[in-house]
């Protein structure tokens, strides 16, 4: 086996193309370094445990994700957002088996806080897409929101929903853009 160092993009494609064809549940430092043609301690010099590694291949497929995204048409419109978003992330998770149900599940119980990280960061960025685009649609009626219903409570509520439908593999959006404009228009 080489045991040249490679690259710690050679090694996040290795991992990601282990992730694509076996799940990334199946993901390990060995079979890493196997794809890299390297010793594994190359691969340990990059990453310290397979939690970061895991950590690192799930946040590179978040970006995949996300750099494959057709332009939207509208962004201020917050339906077509919402649409823009769930198809955009529907398109981008065929390329990695369960990549919903298995990522927050893959790291041990003590890194766990590593993998809810990375999550929680492509989150609230997702997020605040979807509060922009609402703040700014205007269609959405303007005394929808108070003080106990926000923006920011309709927008989380609308999250959840579309990842709900995604692990649940539903082609579609539909009722929760029927949900949303029976709401906010």
């Amino acid at each position: 086996m080489n045991t040249v160092v490679t690259s710690k993009e050679a090694i996040l494609k290795a991992s990601k193309e282990i992730a694509t064809k076996q799940g990334l549940q199946t993901l390990n430092m060995r079979d890493v370094a196997k794809q890299c043609n390297v010793a594994v301690g190359s691969v340990y010099n990059y990453f310290p445990s397979k939690a970061d590694l895991a950590a690192a291949t799930v946040e590179d497929i978040w970006k995949d994700i996300f750099h494959k995204i057709s332009v939207i048409d509208n962004p201020n419109n917050f339906i077509e957002r919402v649409t823009w978003l769930f198809e955009t992330v529907k398109n981008g998770v065929k390329e990695y088996p369960a990549f919903f149900t298995i990522h927050s599940v893959n790291f041990a119980n003590e890194d766990k806080v590593k993998g809810r990280k990375v999550m929680n960061e492509y989150f609230t960025h997702i997020k605040k897409g979807l509060l922009q685009s609402l703040q700014s649609d205007s269609n959405a009626k303007k005394d929808t929101f108070n003080e106990t219903f926000t923006q920011e409570h309709f927008v989380d509520f609308v999250f959840s929903n579309i990842i709900t439908l995604l692990i649940n593999n539903q082609q579609s959006c539909y009722l929760l853009n029927e949900i949303i404009k029976r709401t906010i228009y």
